[in-house]
């Protein structure tokens, strides 16, 4: 076997991943949970991220809430502070700006870094580097991550997920053969199960037999990038730009006094689904599912997904759908404090090809000009008429029903 790279560090990159990294925040900010078994996704009633110490007891990403009190009675199940997640994640960066001015912030809690020609000015070691960044993380935002540092993005993120919490990988030129040998051929970052199970069905199991073999001529172009990343080819270079990235966006609110007023707790719910969706359409997502939920006096979830036949921008579309799943999970006999909606699986507007109308409530085009004509301003079909009163209590005998077929305007403050 010949090896791939005759240069120890012809190039260096590192990857940092923060561990666990929304349970870890939570964590870092309130001291009484540090230790204890955190997991986050109450707001929606589904595990979005689970501590190390939840981990141990078998809960997982996507399990529902009855579902980890099972595995661990004494779990904390606690709602996402995706504003604290955000704050952490930008002091974060800009620790890393401080190892060299070329970083990727490839997502909320994790990026890549550009250390080649850094050791001289740094008087470091990349190994050093590497330990360096790990422990100003730690002391001065009290989160774990783990670093990856070799030739290639690829390699990179590879080595940072080899060894987790608190791991540090170096690969070298001379080592990847070594590295690669025993890592799964689905941890490949860009090999997703189809292609996996393909590979592994021709006898490809493992990064490094897929990095070994001889097919340049048979690989369409994103594998043999992939193929040529695992060697120690640089082909994806650090994007620089500044990016804003989620991988969901969520709203609540908590009304100042608890009711049980149908149209006022709608009204709440539909004000957080417009905010939610306009901040969706000012970083140019659309949402293939949404989570609403209605929280009531005795802190009790009442939550629905809603997955959408194709994914939207405008809530408008969707409404009356969206009302009836309201109504679904409303009961008259109990007091509310707050709503919320959690969008997810987020998609790149400019790669959805929709269908120009939809079966529900308004045409698709019609409801991009409505928001396009009232630019960022929203369309609250009254419930602002609702909102400012905050019992949620009638004031006119003319006040709109539930059903609300007047369009109203109302200013987003």
């Amino acid at each position: 076997m010949t090896t791939f790279q005759v240069h120890s560090w012809p190039s260096a990159i590192a990857h940092v991943d923060g561990n666990a990294f929304f349970a870890s925040v939570m964590q870092a900010a309130y001291p009484h949970l540090q230790n204890k078994p955190v997991v986050i996704g109450k707001e929606r009633g589904i595990v979005t991220a689970v501590s190390y110490e939840a981990k141990k007891y078998g809960i997982t990403r996507g399990m529902r809430g009855f579902e980890i009190k099972r595995l661990c009675s004494s779990v904390l199940f606690l709602e996402g502070d995706y504003e604290l997640f955000s704050l952490f994640s930008q002091r974060m960066f800009s620790i890393l700006r401080q190892f060299s001015p070329v970083v990727e912030e490839y997502s909320v809690d994790e990026g890549f870094i550009d250390l080649f020609g850094m050791r001289a000015h740094l008087h470091m070691t990349y190994g050093e580097i590497a330990v360096k960044i790990q422990k100003i993380i730690d002391d001065q935002l009290g989160i774990p991550v783990s670093v990856g540092v070799s030739l290639t993005k690829s390699l990179a993120k590879l080595a940072s997920g080899s060894k987790k919490p608190r791991g540090i990988t170096l690969v070298a030129g001379r080592d990847i053969e070594q590295f690669l040998k025993d890592i799964p051929i689905e941890n490949v970052w860009g090999i997703g199960p189809a292609t996996s199970a393909f590979l592994r069905k021709n006898n490809i199991r493992t990064a490094g037999s897929f990095a070994e073999k001889k097919v340049v001529q048979t690989l369409s172009k994103p594998y043999y990038d992939i193929w040529n990343e695992l060697r120690g080819i640089i082909v994806h270079g650090l994007d620089t730009n500044k990016k804003v990235t989620y991988q969901s966006i969520g709203k609540t609110h908590t009304f100042t006094t608890p009711s049980n007023n149908k149209a006022y707790v709608w009204a709440q719910l539909r004000h957080n689904i417009e905010e939610a969706f306009a901040k969706a359409r000012k970083y140019h997502y659309c949402v293939k599912e949404m989570t609403i939920f209605i929280k009531t006096q005795s802190f009790q979830y009442r939550t629905k997904e809603i997955d959408f036949d194709t994914p939207q921008q405008y809530p408008l579309v969707q409404i009356k759908y969206i009302q009836k799943m309201f109504s679904s999970i409303y009961t008259a006999s109990l007091l509310y404090r707050a709503s919320g909606c959690t969008l997810t699986k987020l998609m790149s507007a400019s790669s959805i090809q929709g269908s120009l109308f939809t079966s529900d409530t308004l045409p698709k085009h019609h409801a991009k000009a409505l928001y396009n004509i009232i630019g960022k301003q929203n369309l609250t079909f009254g419930t602002s008429l609702w909102i400012s009163n905050k019992r949620g209590e009638k004031r006119e005998e003319h006040m709109p029903r539930l059903s609300l077929p007047t369009l109203h305007i109302d200013r987003l403050v």
